[in-house]
């Protein structure tokens, strides 16, 4: 089945077991996400007699030119987030844990080449959209969710601020690619998804912690909880300048946003008339 590409697989896995999965894709597991540009699946497989659940996310098929500048770049999407998974575990942060990655995989005879990332999966209770943004969400989640918000803010601040003191800059550092899993009452765990736009450094300054932030939340009242503990670990800086700082990269992103919304309705509005 590999006939050619690129891979790496997390000792403890089976590869046979793994290619088969992605082999046949398409056809078996249960759907999770199905986008344009990417689709995720779960499957269940039995490791060391347990089952275990796996994610796997079959990335769309890039152009040459794009295929080329990821090769001599980083790597792709694919292996961007197996090597930053690992990364970030090796620093103690939380993300579902690695399994695979496969580049440029031939599946029989097919011509189109595929991208797999294979990880595991979280069984998490909500996110920080349904956390920081009051969005709709089923009555069981948001009782728990408004039962302890400030406790759930202030651990989500400590998580984060461990993100930033090990110098990661996580450009897709948004809402829905936060997960939150209950591990015991009044004791919540925090995860990263979807990893491929990341970068480490030495030390990350202030105004690129904040700026990091700015796609997180809007409502002032949480930006002042999640300000309140974030002050408290980060010494360099004051509760007023943390928050002020944080409120207007967060402004700024929202407005850059609403323009952002009004060219493609403009382009979309072009596209009809010549239609």
């Amino acid at each position: 089945m590999l006939k050619k590409g690129k891979y790496e697989i997390i000792e403890g896995y089976d590869k046979e077991e793994i290619t088969s999965i992605l082999k046949n894709f398409d056809n078996s597991g249960i759907k999770v996400a199905d986008g344009e540009r990417n689709k995720i699946k779960k499957f269940r497989i039995v490791k060391n007699g347990h089952e275990k659940e796996l994610n796997v996310k079959k990335f769309k098929k890039k152009g040459f030119l794009t295929r080329l500048i990821y090769r001599i770049r980083n790597g792709s999407k694919a292996e961007r987030s197996y090597r930053y998974a690992v990364k970030l575990l090796e620093k103690g942060i939380e993300t579902p844990e690695p399994i695979a990655f496969f580049d440029e995989l031939y599946v029989d005879d097919e011509k189109t080449e595929r991208s797999f990332y294979v990880c595991e999966n979280i069984d998490y209770d909500f996110t920080c959209r349904e956390l920081l943004w009051d969005d709709d969400m089923p009555e069981r989640i948001k009782v728990e969710i408004e039962k302890n918000r400030d406790e759930i803010i202030r651990g989500f601040a400590g998580y984060t601020f461990r993100l930033h003191e090990n110098g990661v800059k996580f450009d897709d550092y948004s809402p829905g690619n936060v997960l939150i899993k209950k591990i015991d009452e009044g004791d919540y765990r925090f995860y990263l998804i979807d990893l491929n736009r990341m970068s480490f450094h030495k030390k990350l300054g202030f105004r690129k912690r904040m700026k990091n932030m700015s796609r997180m939340m809007e409502n002032r009242k949480y930006i002042g909880k999640f300000t309140l503990e974030y002050s408290r670990l980060y010494k360099e800086k004051s509760y007023n300048e943390i928050f002020i700082m944080l409120y207007y990269y967060t402004r700024k992103h929202k407005y850059k946003d609403k323009i952002h919304n009004i060219r493609r309705a403009v382009k979309k509005l072009f596209k009809r008339k010549k239609q």
